[in-house]
């Protein structure tokens, strides 16, 4: 029993090791290098730019942009797979607001589940069909008056939930491109 215990550490150990790699390189802006770190090949991506914030929202995050227009909005959509042929969609949204304080308070109502969204834009780019972003694989951050919001979900086959997360956490430290 010790050394599975042993293992199943050394496993998740190995995990973070690789996940604190991966968001370095995805930091420097490298993403070939953290997708690599991650044994992910990127297949698609797309990126938008100067969306408009409230119509590219909905729900609280909609009424919020309302009152607290933001700075600008750029979208990235991408598709990953692994060994195993399962694809990963998702996205990375980077809000410029134009203070920290209202940033703050978009990067708390986002958090909130349920409180609406920063809507992704046609996932149909990735030629993947439709894929609905639940939240559920949900990473953020602010820093100064950047919001970083990213999102992942299963696009083909079954990417397990762990890896999902993962993704959603390497992206989320990509420098607005």
């Amino acid at each position: 029993m010790g050394a599975g215990l042993d293992a199943a550490t050394d496993s998740g150990g190995a995990t973070e090791a690789r996940t604190a790699r991966a968001r370095q390189s995805a930091k420097d802006g490298d993403e070939a290098e953290a997708w690599r770190r991650l044994g992910l090949k990127e297949l698609k991506k797309d990126l938008r730019h100067r969306l408009r914030c409230a119509v590219q929202s909905f729900g609280q995050v909609q009424q919020f942009f309302v009152t607290h227009p933001c700075d600008d909005l750029e979208q990235q959509l991408f598709a990953v797979s692994d060994a195993g042929g399962n694809v990963i969609v998702g996205t990375v949204m980077w809000v410029r607001m134009p203070s920290g304080a209202s940033a703050d308070q978009l990067k708390r109502l986002e958090d909130t589940y349920g409180s609406g969204d920063v809507t992704p834009f046609g996932t149909e780019v990735l030629g993947l069909g439709g894929i609905k972003f639940t939240g559920h694989h949900y990473h953020s951050r602010s820093d100064g008056s950047l919001v970083v919001i990213a999102e992942t979900e299963p696009g083909r086959g079954r990417p397990n939930d762990a890896l999902l997360e993962e993704v959603a956490e390497v992206v989320d430290v990509l420098p607005p491109l």
